[in-house]
């Protein structure tokens, strides 16, 4: 395992466990109930966060080779990503120029064109329209004019990032500045995707508070993650409207009795990046782990979650895949039946006019951070003096 990057946060966590103590704001901050219930907000977050920001909707791992392509629905719109001839990942709408049909049914796949069941017109890795069915009964078509509507798409990192937006500036080094560097150091172009699971859940905001959130671990997760990760024991740091959260293990202690220059990587804590404004990065470097996609919608009170288990090295012995098939199972249960089971309560919760605003406290810096960013973005046209401070 190479020697850890980042000996000054865990310096910073073996303070905060001496303390007794974690990263903190200034102040408590509340939000209006409504913000998770009222169906208008919601469309304005759909409008101008995730049908106008940068998202990442794919793994290269999963676009190998020229043909492949991944198809799925994304905030009601549908999306299909290729890898071409010439190796470049591209993105257009998901829907023939013909009569509006999705061209690639949702998932991967392979093919040399992208062909419409419907009508069978066959479109070009790069988007153009390359054949109209029996074009002499059909009548006479412009072709170049018909070709698949592009998405701006780049791939970084490992990474397909989309945005849903036609015609906008995908500016990446914008838009995630550092944490460009971080998501690259990952190794992520290296990993191969073990498993796959998707769970149905509340309001994305709701969902999205406890991937930033560390204060719940101990409580909530006490027989599953809990056992190995510290709750309330936090360090922040932040990249724009992205975050990365270090975590304390709970034999942290034992690198007191450690030279910091002999500290190995994710040995004694650890960190979940989150990537404004829907996934979340439970992972180590050069070794894999649990990517977190938050879908919203269709209606205010619901989102969907695609969990991807990503691993630097695919397990080859029947002992290797039972102990990944372990691991996969455990932050699935204790997402599903933990997490998902818990926010689907505070839902009907704040449904019921119980309480008409939610607190979160100085040690809750990462949720305070995302909501400012939140109300930011959902702007029609936010101003950039108007950027929350660091």
């Amino acid at each position: 395992m190479a020697k850890s990057r980042d000996v000054a946060i865990g310096e910073r966590l073996l303070r905060h466990l001496a303390d007794g103590a974690t990263d903190t704001t200034d102040q408590i901050m509340t939000l209006p109930v409504s913000h998770y219930l009222d169906p208008d907000r919601f469309d304005r977050e759909m409008k101008n966060i995730f049908r106008r920001l940068p998202l990442m909707l794919a793994f290269s791992v999963e676009l190998p080779k020229p043909g492949a392509y991944k198809a799925m629905d994304v905030v009601g719109i549908p999306v299909v990503m290729i890898r071409g001839r010439d190796n470049v990942v591209r993105a257009f709408l998901n829907v023939c120029s013909h009569r509006g049909s999705r061209v690639a049914a949702d998932g991967a796949g392979t093919c040399r064109r992208l062909v419409c069941p419907y009508h069978g017109w066959a479109y070009e890795d790069t988007g153009e329209l390359a054949a109209v069915y029996k074009p002499e009964q059909f009548g006479e078509i412009d072709l170049e004019s018909k070709g698949l509507a592009a998405l701006p798409c780049e791939e970084r990192a490992g990474l397909i990032f989309v945005s849903l937006a036609q015609g906008a500036d995908l500016d990446l080094e914008r838009y995630l500045g550092g944490m460009l560097d971080e998501l690259a150091a990952l190794g992520i172009e290296n990993w191969k995707v073990y498993a796959r699971r998707e769970l149905e859940a509340a309001n994305w905001k709701v969902v999205h508070d406890g991937y930033v959130d560390g204060y719940h671990l101990e409580v909530l997760h006490s027989k599953t993650v809990g056992k190995f990760t510290k709750g309330a024991l936090n360090t922040f740091e932040f990249f724009g409207p992205h975050q990365r959260i270090g975590f304390a293990n709970q034999d942290i202690a034992k690198l007191s009795d450690i030279e910091t220059g002999q500290w190995q990587q994710d040995d004694g804590f650890g960190f979940v990046r989150t990537l404004f404004p829907n996934v979340s990065f439970a992972v180590r470097a050069g070794e894999g782990g649990l990517v977190s996609q938050l879908l919203p919608g269709p209606t205010v009170g619901r989102s969907k979650t695609i969990q991807t288990f990503l691993r630097a090295n695919l397990p080859e012995t029947d002992e290797g895949r039972a102990r990944a098939d372990a691991e996969v199972e455990l932050f699935y249960r204790a997402v599903r039946d933990e997490d998902y089971a818990t926010v689907a309560g505070v839902q009907q919760g704040m449904a019921s006019g119980a309480i008409e605003e939610v607190v979160f406290g100085r040690n809750e810096v990462g949720n305070q951070r995302l909501h400012r960013w939140i109300e930011y973005y959902a702007q029609d046209d936010p101003a950039v003096e108007d950027r929350p401070n660091a």
